[in-house]
């Protein structure tokens, strides 16, 4: 099979794949194809950002914090 290095992420493909939610086929593709592309790896850098803020956020609340830190 031929390497799928052109189809770009969508919003929804780099969240499932800073969640860790890609087929093994999936993210053997993504990874391909974020070598290439620097504005898919963009996206992924956007996303992993968005995603570590909301576990910070959902920690502080387990915590007992009443607000999440505006960091």
């Amino acid at each position: 099979m031929a390497p799928r290095t052109s189809i770009h992420l969508s919003g929804e493909g780099a969240e499932r794949y800073s969640l860790g939610e890609m087929s093994e086929e999936e993210l053997a593709c993504c990874e391909e194809h974020l070598l290439v592309c620097d504005a898919c790896r963009r996206e992924v850098a956007e996303s992993d950002a968005y995603v570590k803020a909301m576990r910070k956020a959902a920690a502080q609340l387990r915590r007992g914090k009443a607000k999440p830190d505006r960091k």
